[in-house]
Parts: structure tokens; sequence; C-alpha cells
């Protein structure tokens, strides 16, 4: 099975999601999952008000669930503050 299969049959030992602020004024949200393999993480800002903005990331580690959120949030900050 792969990790999509255990995402949508939720075969995940466990799923965190927290959302913040961050220096920018944005609202991130972040969802951390552990399956039994590995480790993923997703990463949203999106806004309803102007300026919009709309980014996603994921980030993916073998070991531990902080470095796939590490990568995620990075990918995210790359997307959303650095190409803009």
């Amino acid at each position: 099975m792969n990790w999509k299969q255990d995402y949508i049959l939720l075969n995940e030992i466990s799923r965190k999601v927290s959302q913040t602020v961050n220096e920018h004024g944005d609202e991130i949200e972040l969802e951390t999952i552990q399956f039994h393999d590995h480790c993923r993480a997703f990463a949203t800002i999106c806004q309803n008000e102007a300026p919009f903005k709309d980014f996603f990331a994921e980030g993916v580690d073998y070991h531990s669930e902080s470095e796939a959120a590490r990568k995620a949030l990075e990918e995210l900050y790359r997307q959303a503050y650095y190409l803009s």
C-alpha cells in the first residue's frame, strides 16, 4: 500500500494539525502525519482577504516528524516570500 492509500484509509499512527500566524501576518496551517515507515507534513497559507495568497508545500522524512515539518515550512516560505 502506498502513502496515498494509507492517507485515504486513515492508516496513520498519529496526525496533528496546528495553526499559527507568522511574522508576516499570514496564517499558516501545518498538518503532520506519522505513518509506519515515514512522516509527512503539509503546510498551507490561504487568505480570504487581499492581498490574496494561496501556497501549499509538502515535506517528507523517514525518521522525524519535526524534520518533515521543517522541510514543508521551508518550501512554503520559499514559494510565498522568495519567489514573489
